[in-house]
């Protein structure tokens, strides 16, 4: 294993059937961008465009027994750094607001939970 000085953003995206394959292409191709710019802090400055190892994104549909009205909801998990602290709605709120802007959600909502850890990061 190897220790990075940086976390890894884990990204979870979980949209309705309403979603289409066209819209989840367009936000997979802005996604990696948007969250660097959502955690970028002077702790762990963006440094340019998301490399191997930088960022982990996961689509899922919603399940038959999901219970909710948004058409799409991200998860974005990262360290907890305190530029991040002092600022994590603001960053929640553009995060959505820039998601929004690209019309991937079809005719539904989108929410945007950010979650910020104190933890450790290590990969192979």
């Amino acid at each position: 294993p190897s220790s990075e000085n940086h976390s890894m953003p884990l990204v979870d995206v979980t949209y309705a059937s309403s979603v289409t394959a066209d819209h989840l292409r367009r936000l997979a191709s802005h996604l990696p961008d948007l969250v660097a710019a959502a955690v970028d802090c002077p702790e762990e400055p963006w440094t340019g465009p998301a490399g191997v190892g930088d960022i982990e994104i996961r689509f899922r549909p919603k399940g038959e027994f999901d219970i909710g009205t948004l058409a799409m909801v991200i998860e974005l998990r990262t360290k907890s750094l305190p530029s991040r602290r002092n600022d994590s709605q603001r960053r929640a709120d553009a995060l959505c607001a820039k998601v929004t802007a690209l019309d991937v959600a079809g005719a539904g909502d989108i929410g945007v939970w950010l979650i910020l850890h104190d933890g450790a990061w290590s990969q192979t």
